[in-house]
């Protein structure tokens, strides 16, 4: 096992000594895996510059260098970065092998000749904004396939072969990548999926030439959980085994009479034939966070089509009501009528899209100095996106939201503003209000559980800005604290939701109580009011972001506030809320 990852996990312990500045969380963003895999060359002039101060280690050392140089290649099979990390078991394996056995790696590294090439190399990689991932990267990872596995209904053989509902195939995983899995859920409590993939580690390990992790070890984790799942014959029969596999093992003979005990108090040891058992049981636990987890798990996995009588009265129309969309109108598809949800189709460009994406990487930031010399990167840099805490106000990470964001202020770039005009194009609201724009990256089965965008305790100021609530929001596919600095506001009335990226399967946006699927379509911008004309919160609008399933997502958002919006969607007003002839969009959307 340790000959298996030791090529990698040495070049990978090597950048970690030299690397001060960090990504953080991997598992949260595509992006960070992206980045992680374009370290590949300094790792190879480190590995060189190594191999030359140490010539006993020359031969083994310079067949790393070439293998760390051609990995990016031989786990895509191609160049190019933008679509490689699209299957998130090979993303898992991909961290998780550069993670393992980071203190036996550690200490074979830690040579003179290292040490003093570490030194010599640290200043030209003090704005490196790359790191080796962590055990925090791999439980991320093993979580966010558990998850995909639950909302997709996923075979467990199939993704441990690479195969994800025949959208791709990747790179398999061995016993010890299942077991890994196992024990991160196991960790959690979570004894169905520590029971599915520690079994699925079993049939891997017995059939693997060379044995990437101890038999006897699989066994305990099977035999643990199917204890804890009710099926105590099941438990005997597999202590039974580890006993066979390994007569001295220290906690078997223990756990095989407390099993047996259970199953007969007098103390009489029954022999077990797994042939004649009835299969085990293995029921997945309620998440009591998620009271529609059903239908939202459901909505991901299309189960849910719009029915006819609904279907009949969708439609597409140009929006004309402004003097410059006579000549450039802007189509717009409604998609559902309770709540009242639009596509903007085609409002954002590749270039456009290019730029938002260089905007929030540091990456690109920070080895694009002139280019960018006005950027302060602190606000542009993907960061793990935050929830509000109503308890304490504060804002904090949460298990049910994971992507990384990134905010962008209109100053920062021409195309940032330019997209803010088109959103008041688009929507007829006014921008002074709004959020910044937040471009978010989803990590592996990142996603965001069932939420509103705006406040529902009838605050008059729930964001405590004096700018009232959201009113509507526009999402593109791309978040961070600094959204609310300033913004005097109100409430969110109003939400749009850029795509600006297309992933191969999931990652769409449902609304839970009407059960409506938004799929995502890279180029166009999804629509919806959060508030009601007549000032209250639109219970209808309680959505959620779907796990990506296969491909990255990347959106950008708009969160439109109350504040300002007095003469272009006034409270209770019927009809068409602006001045403009023909005023399309509102007719249709605001007609309360």
């Amino acid at each position: 096992m340790l000959n298996m990852i030791w090529p990698l996990t040495t070049a990978t312990l090597l950048l970690g000594a030299i690397t001060p500045f960090s990504l953080g969380e991997v598992f949260t963003s595509m992006a960070n895996i992206d980045m992680l895999l374009q370290m590949g060359e300094d790792v190879s002039r480190i590995i060189d510059n190594y191999v030359e101060e140490d010539e006993r280690r020359l031969e083994q050392l310079k067949k790393l260098s070439a293998e760390y140089k051609s990995h990016k290649v031989q786990v895509h099979g191609q160049e190019s970065t933008d679509s490689v990390i699209v299957n998130p078991v090979e993303s898992f394996a991909i961290v998780k092998q550069l993670a393992d056995n980071w203190r036996y790696v550690e200490q074979l590294m830690k040579t003179n000749s290292a040490e003093k090439l570490i030194q010599n190399f640290t200043h030209h990689t003090h704005n490196s904004v790359v790191r080796p991932p962590s055990e925090e990267d791999v439980i991320g990872m093993a979580v966010g396939l558990m998850r995909i596995q639950d909302v997709y209904k996923l075979d467990t053989h199939d993704m441990a072969e690479g195969k994800i509902r025949g959208v791709l195939d990747g790179r398999k995983l061995t016993a010890y990548d299942c077991l890994e899995i196992a024990r991160v859920a196991y960790n959690k409590q979570d004894f169905y999926h520590t029971l599915l993939w520690a079994t699925e580690a079993w049939d891997r390990v017995q059939k693997e030439d060379e044995p990437t992790i101890d038999e006897a070890t699989v066994l305990e984790y099977i035999a643990f959980a199917m204890f804890k799942q009710g099926n105590i014959e099941w438990a005997i029969h597999y202590t039974t085994l580890i006993k066979q596999v390994d007569p001295n093992h220290p906690r078997a003979s223990g756990n095989l009479k407390y099993y047996q005990d259970l199953l007969d108090p007098e103390g009489k040891p029954r022999k077990i034939d797994p042939k004649k058992l009835p299969p085990p049981t293995n029921r997945r636990p309620d998440d009591l966070s998620i009271p529609e987890r059903d239908v939202y798990e459901g909505l991901c996995r299309s189960e849910y089509p719009i029915p006819d009588k609904d279907r009949a009265k969708l439609y597409c129309y140009y929006k004309r009501n402004r003097p410059y969309l006579k000549l450039a109108p802007i189509k717009v598809e409604v998609m559902h009528w309770k709540p009242k949800i639009v596509y903007f189709r085609g409002v954002i460009s590749d270039e456009e899209i290019a730029v938002i994406k260089q905007l929030a990487s540091p990456l690109f930031i920070k080895n694009q100095p002139k280019l960018f010399k006005n950027l302060n990167s602190i606000h542009f840099q993907l960061k793990r996106a935050t929830v509000h805490n109503a308890d304490t106000g504060q804002l904090e990470t949460a298990s049910y939201r994971i992507s990384k964001s990134a905010w962008l202020k209109d100053t920062e770039h021409e195309v940032v503003k330019r997209i803010s005009d088109r959103i008041d194009m688009m929507t007829d609201l006014t921008m002074e209000t709004a959020e910044l724009l937040q471009i978010a990256n989803y990590g592996i089965g990142g996603h965001y559980d069932p939420h509103f965008d705006m406040s529902t305790r009838g605050e008059s100021d729930p964001y405590e800005e004096g700018t009232g609530n959201r009113i509507a929001t526009v999402l593109f596919y791309t978040n961070d604290p600094y959204s609310f600095e300033s913004l005097n506001a109100g409430n969110r009335i109003a939400t749009v939701l850029f795509y600006i990226s297309q992933p191969e399967a999931g990652g769409g946006t449902v609304f839970t109580s009407h059960k409506i699927t938004v799929e995502p379509s890279k180029y166009d911008a999804a629509f919806w009011f959060n508030v009601l004309q007549g000032g209250e919160p639109d219970m209808s609008t309680r959505h959620a972001a779907c796990p990506v399933l296969a491909g990255t997502k990347w959106v950008a958002n708009k969160w439109i506030h109350e504040r300002g919006q007095e003469f272009r969607r006034p409270f209770f007003s019927p009809g068409c809320v602006t001045s403009a002839r023909g005023c399309c969009l509102f007719d249709e959307l605001n007609n309360f």
